[in-house]
């Protein structure tokens, strides 16, 4: 009997599940996504387009969530922000509150302690830096009434002798701007007192979750997990632990690069005679978080006030330390420090920092890069065939009292071995899901 001829849509239909096995199981709904008309007519749709069609719809639908979902958060971003600020402050205080339950401390009391240091720290810093302005407010300001002197002086003798009478114009030029905006004025400190309300309670609620999260940080993380089935629990759990660790680590590195950068400019600051040092030194240390470019906006200030202060030669040698310390950064602190928690390319930092920065402003730029981070040492866990548990997750929880482990943790492997040996118990028939 002769074999009935076989179309070139059957021949595809036929060789799909087989030859492209993969990609085809990647998308049954594609396998026979050819209409009756392409069948009659002999059509067959390229496998590469049917494949780009079925990732396009799926991105699409992904970037339409993402979007709404950061839309939600910019809403809710004064919750948001003290969240962020609160996981910041617990990877940097963590160590401190576990090393305490490790000397015997009861884990409420290793989480006082820690917290009232903090407390301390902060707002003796705080209060040192008010203290300070309000004591050298008026050198800076006689310095730079000095310094604006000697720039007229210089503008009317110098090559290009302007009048002293302009000079006086433009000056009475700018008070009349500020007095004509006065209006503004009083209405930007009215927003500004707004604001300040609006930080206040975002401190308080920062120290609240902070000290939870110190806690019962790893209570509330289990807690978390239980809606998941036991293979995928431990599947995110271990990608939330290789993140976390991450996160601490870029948040430590980044502390000890920010209180060097802090120190070189303080002490340049105090050998220059420049006022408002404890200021200065404290912008640096937060611009310092700022991966690129923090140091050089933060210390770029403290030029532009020793220029204002102390004259041009001393702006210059301050700007030459500048330079200097941030070479330093980069070819030593970044690489020993850094390195080893954060191990992205240059050129992945400068585009995270650019799309932070365009999506979120300050805050977008400081959490673009350690974002980052946290999905590339998460990734690998998420996709891995077969889930194995660092030994370092296990050794960074501290023992409880009795001598028992933080739970699941402690228990990974075993679940991991029994869902890959067993998937019948887990109902899974070997996959996550």
């Amino acid at each position: 009997m002769a074999t009935p001829p076989t179309t070139r849509a059957g021949t595809a239909r036929s060789r799909t599940p087989t030859s492209e096995g993969g990609a085809a199981d990647l998308f049954p709904s594609t396998r026979d996504s050819l209409t009756e008309g392409e069948a009659a007519a002999g059509v067959e749709v390229p496998h590469w387009l049917r494949t780009a069609g079925a990732w396009s719809w799926r991105l699409l639908v992904s970037g339409i969530v993402a979007y709404f979902v950061l839309r939600f958060l910019v809403r809710v971003q004064i919750v948001v922000l003290p969240f962020l600020g609160a996981m910041v402050m617990t990877a940097l205080l963590r160590p401190l509150c576990l090393r305490l339950e490790r000397r015997g401390l009861p884990r409420l009391v290793a989480t006082w302690a820690t917290f009232l240091i903090a407390l301390i720290v902060v707002f003796g810093v705080g209060a040192a830096v008010v203290y300070r302005t309000t004591v050298e407010w008026h050198t800076l300001v006689s310095d730079l009434s000095a310094t604006a002197d000697k720039v007229r002086h210089w503008l009317a003798t110098g090559p290009l002798h302007l009048r002293s009478t302009n000079l006086k114009d433009y000056q009475q030029q700018i008070v009349d701007a500020l007095k004509s905006h006065r209006g503004l004025l009083v209405s930007e400190v009215v927003s500004g007192a707004s604001v300040a309300g609006e930080i206040g309670a975002g401190l308080i609620l920062t120290a609240f979750t902070t000290f939870f999260l110190l806690y019962e940080g790893e209570r509330i993380w289990q807690f978390l997990l239980l809606p998941l089935r036991p293979p995928t629990a431990r599947r995110v759990d271990v990608a939330a632990r290789a993140a976390w660790q991450t996160l601490s680590g870029y948040i430590r590195g980044s502390v000890l690069i920010a209180s060097f950068h802090a120190v070189v400019m303080a002490i340049s600051l105090l050998v220059l005679h420049v006022p408002l040092v404890a200021p200065l030194a404290v912008i640096t240390f937060i611009t310092s978080f700022i991966p690129l470019v923090g140091v050089l906006v933060g210390g770029g200030l403290s030029v532009f006030v020793t220029l204002g202060t102390q004259g041009l030669v001393a702006g210059i040698i301050l700007l030459v330390i500048l330079v200097v310390e941030h070479q330093v950064e980069g070819h030593l602190l970044q690489p020993f420090i850094m390195g080893r928690a954060v191990r992205l390319h240059p050129l992945a930092v400068a585009l995270a920092l650019a799309a932070g920065t365009v999506l979120g402003g300050i805050i977008g730029a400081i959490v673009a890069v350690p974002v980052l981070a946290m999905v590339k040492s998460a990734w690998p866990h998420l996709w891995a065939p077969r889930i194995d548990v660092p030994s370092d997750f296990v050794s960074e929880a501290a023992p409880r009292p009795g001598g028992e482990g933080p739970k699941g943790t402690a228990n990974a492997a075993k679940v991991v071995n029994r869902a890959a040996e067993d998937p019948a118990e887990f109902g899974t028939d070997g996959e996550d899901r």
